[in-house]
C-alpha cells in the first residue's frame, strides 16, 4: 500500500510539473498573439512636456482589443487664484469619481507662495475626462502621460494560478486517499508550498487589477503672482516682458521699504547718539572762557638807537588867524633862490 501511494504521489507531482510547464509555455505562446502589432498606433510610454495642452492622448491610446494597460499622468500647474483653482481640481476629481490618495500643502497666503501636491486615483473609464477638466482649472506648464502594457505579465499570472490550482486539487484528492501518515505528511507539505505560491501570485494579480481599474494622476499646483507664458509669439513675449519688468520694479521698491523698516530701530538709536554728542560739544563750547583782545605789537626800533618808549607829542599852541594883508598877498611863483 505504501509503495502504491508513493507511486501515485510521484505521478501526481510529475503531472503537476508537466501541467505547470504546459501552462507556462501556453502563456508564453499567448503573449505574441496579443503583442502590439507593428502597424498599430499604440505606445507603451508616451510623454509630453509641452505647456498649455488642452487635451489628452488617452483617447488615442485606449486599447480596442482588451489589452491590459495602466495609465499614469502628471500635471504641473500655476495659478493667480489659488483657492479657486484648488477647488476646481477637487470638483473635477469628484465628478470623475476619483479619490485623493496623497496630499501635501504649504506656503504663505500673505506672500502669495502657497502650493499643493495631489495624487489622484481616477477610474480608468474617466481618466481622459478628468485630465481635460483638471487642465482647464489652471495654467498648465508641464504635462506628461505614460502607459504601461502589462498584458503579457497578466496572462502569465493567470496561467500560473490555473496550474497551481490544478495541483492543489490533485494533492487534495491524494490526501483523501492516503492511508499512511508519512505519505499524508508529504502531501500536506507539498500542498502548503502550492498554496503559498497561489497566495503570492494572487496578490500580484490584485495589484495589477487595482492599477488597471484606477489610473494614477499627480497634480502639482503653485500660486504665483505672474503666470509663466505658454505662447512664444511676439505679442505674448512683449506683454510678459513688461509684466516681468513692472513686477520686478514693484518688488524692488517693496524690498527697499522693508529694508528701511528693518533698519529703523538701528537708525533711531544712531540718531539719538548723534544728537547727544552734538549737544555735549555745543555746551562745552559755550562754557569755555573768552581770551582778552591784545593790541598789535610795535614795529622794530632803528639800528643803533636806544629803544625808548615813544614820548607823547607836546600840544601845539593854536595857530593865529592870518591877517587880511597876508590873505591878499599872492603866493610866490617860484621858490626861494639858493
Amino acid at each position: 500500500m505504501r509503495r502504491t501511494m508513493s507511486l501515485l504521489l510521484t505521478l501526481a507531482l510529475a503531472a503537476g510539473l508537466l501541467a505547470g510547464c504546459g501552462a507556462n509555455s501556453g502563456g508564453t505562446a499567448a503573449a505574441p498573439e496579443t503583442a502590439y502589432d507593428s502597424t498599430m498606433d499604440y505606445s507603451t510610454g508616451s510623454e509630453s512636456g509641452e505647456a498649455g495642452l488642452s487635451g489628452t492622448d488617452a483617447d488615442r491610446l485606449t486599447p480596442q482589443d482588451g489589452r491590459k494597460i495602466i495609465y499614469n499622468a502628471s500635471l504641473e500647474m500655476e495659478t493667480e487664484a489659488f483657492e479657486t483653482t484648488r477647488d476646481a481640481l477637487l470638483r473635477a476629481a469628484e465628478t470623475a469619481g476619483a479619490w485623493v490618495e496623497n496630499s501635501d500643502e504649504g506656503g504663505s497666503a500673505d506672500a502669495g507662495t502657497r502650493w499643493v501636491r495631489y495624487t489622484f486615483r481616477v477610474p480608468a473609464d474617466n481618466y481622459a475626462a478628468f485630465l481635460n477638466d483638471a487642465s482647464a482649472a489652471g495654467s498648465v506648464t508641464y504635462k506628461s502621460e505614460t502607459t504601461d502594457d502589462v498584458t503579457a505579465d497578466y496572462v502569465d499570472l493567470e496561467a500560473r494560478l490555473e496550474s497551481l490550482r490544478t495541483q492543489e486539487a490533485r494533492l487534495l484528492e491524494l490526501a483523501g486517499q492516503a492511508g499512511d501518515l508519512a505519505d499524508l505528511l508529504a502531501i500536506e507539505e507539498q500542498l502548503a508550498q502550492v498554496r503559498y505560491e497561489i497566495e503570492s501570485y494572487t496578490g500580484q494579480q490584485r495589484v495589477y487589477d487595482s492599477l488597471l481599474a484606477y489610473s494614477t494622476v499627480e497634480v502639482s499646483l503653485d500660486e504665483v503672482r505672474l503666470l509663466t507664458p505658454v505662447s512664444n509669439d511676439f505679442g505674448s513675449r512683449a506683454v510678459t516682458a513688461f509684466k516681468d519688468s513692472w513686477h520686478n520694479f514693484a518688488n524692488g521698491v517693496q524690498d527697499v521699504a522693508i529694508g528701511v523698516i528693518y533698519l529703523l530701530p538701528v537708525l533711531l538709536v544712531l540718531a539719538v547718539i548723534a544728537l547727544v554728542i552734538f549737544a555735549a560739544l555745543r555746551l562745552a563750547r559755550r562754557r569755555r572762557p573768552s581770551k582778552p583782545i591784545l593790541p598789535p605789537p610795535a614795529g622794530p626800533a632803528p639800528t643803533g638807537a636806544p629803544s625808548a618808549p615813544p614820548a607823547a607829542a607836546p600840544s601845539a599852541p593854536p595857530a593865529a588867524a592870518p591877517s587880511a594883508a597876508q590873505e591878499a598877498k599872492p603866493a610866490p611863483k617860484y621858490g626861494p633862490r639858493p
